[in-house]
């Protein structure tokens, strides 16, 4: 049984007066089950797949994954890769199939007419002894303008995260870049929770301009700092954000209740994070004690939710055990050796929303952090 990009790819005999015949790839199967009379299997790479189109390649794999990947719920876990420079992707997939004894799965879209190649699709899967395997895509697109973007957002918008790999991508492309991705997110076909832009270090301008972005409310929209030297230290990044987004909660509460508005939380966030001594700082619900948003000097801060169920757990036994005069807490904080853990409900009923912070206790002027965080609760009421 030969193995698809997608899916299995049962033997085909192929005679010398072979010749494909015109189909749309979008009434095909070749994404996860049987290849199509149009799908050739290299002779000599059972793993290399050519698949002729004559329709649209985007529009195709996008109908397929409609039916295929209806409920992310459900559907294997799946990472597309995205990366405008085509340095980092490949070599990822190729690092991970060295690693895990996994091949890399390719498949050559070639246009019916021309035979020209408009992309070549690379995956592999990585296995986890806890749950089923993670597969990792990434999309090599070899036509430019509308196509290009098309065919990568046809597989993001159905994974459970794309990892947008910036590295040093020039200011005038990170803005086309984001263009088309928020183009693509405010679609109903988009599907995909979580966008996470891996950044190089000091790229605080640039991570400002990406979370300031419009991003629709179901799309959780983050940034990752890290130097990329190697393929091993940009997976090894990848895997840890997505660690993080799977154990994080989602913006939906905040997104049903409409009390918060995602470019109010974002900048709200912005000035406040960048306020010395302050480590990372989020919203929370006051009332479940999720944390809605975060944000963070350097990178993804992956205990502050716990810390933020910890304040807020710690806020109702001190309310429920009458406090002074019964009245619940303003503020509560804690310290930890080094470390300040602070949480502030200051925000005007009906509001259940508060902020919680994590200070460097040797930086910090408390004072000063207590006013900032007064500014950052203006932008959210």
């Amino acid at each position: 049984m030969l193995k698809t990009l997608f899916g299995d790819l049962g033997p085909r005999p192929i005679g010398a007066g072979y010749a494909p015949t015109e189909v749309a790839f979008a009434a095909t199967a070749v994404l996860e089950e049987a290849a199509p009379p149009a799908a050739l299997p290299r002779e000599h790479d059972p793993h290399v797949v050519d698949v002729f189109v004559s329709g649209s390649p985007a529009q195709s794999i996008r109908e397929h994954f409609t039916k295929s990947r209806a409920d992310l719920g459900s559907a294997p876990s799946m990472i597309t890769l995205l990366d405008p420079s085509r340095i980092w992707a490949p070599a990822v997939v190729k690092a991970l199939s060295d690693a895990t004894g996994q091949p890399v799965e390719k498949l050559h879209l070639r246009e019916r007419a021309a035979l020209r190649t408009l992309a070549v699709i690379e995956r592999t899967a990585v296995p986890r002894r806890a749950s089923g395997p993670l597969k990792i895509y990434h999309a090599d697109i070899r036509v430019s303008g509308l196509d290009h973007d098309e065919i990568v957002n046809a597989l993001a918008e159905r994974s459970h995260m794309t990892a947008v790999i910036v590295g040093a991508l020039q200011p005038h492309a990170l803005d086309a870049l984001l263009q088309s991705l928020l183009i693509a997110t405010q679609q109903p076909d988009w599907h995909c929770p979580w966008v996470v832009f891996l950044l190089p270090p000091n790229a605080g301008a640039m991570r400002h301009r990406i979370l300031s972005q419009a991003w629709p409310a179901r799309v959780r929209a983050t940034t990752l700092t890290e130097t990329l030297n190697g393929a091993s230290t940009v997976w090894n990044t990848v895997l840890s954000a997505w660690e993080a987004c799977a154990n994080a909660p989602t913006f939906a509460a905040a997104a049903q209740a409409k009390l918060l508005d995602d470019s109010a939380v974002t900048k709200a966030l912005f000035g406040l994070v960048r306020t010395e001594g302050v480590i990372a700082c989020g919203v929370v619900d006051l009332a479940s004690g999720e944390l809605l948003a975060h944000d963070s000097r350097d990178s993804l801060t992956f205990d502050l939710a716990a810390r933020a169920r910890r304040l807020t757990a710690a806020r109702r036994v001190f309310s429920q055990g009458g406090g002074e005069y019964g009245a619940e807490s303003e503020e509560l904080m804690v310290t930890q050796g080094a470390r300040i853990e602070l949480l502030r409900a200051g925000l005007p009923p009906p509001t259940r929303f508060g902020l919680v912070l994590m200070l460097d206790r040797r930086l910090a002027n408390v004072p000063l952090v207590r006013f900032k965080t007064l500014q950052a609760e203006k932008h959210l009421l």
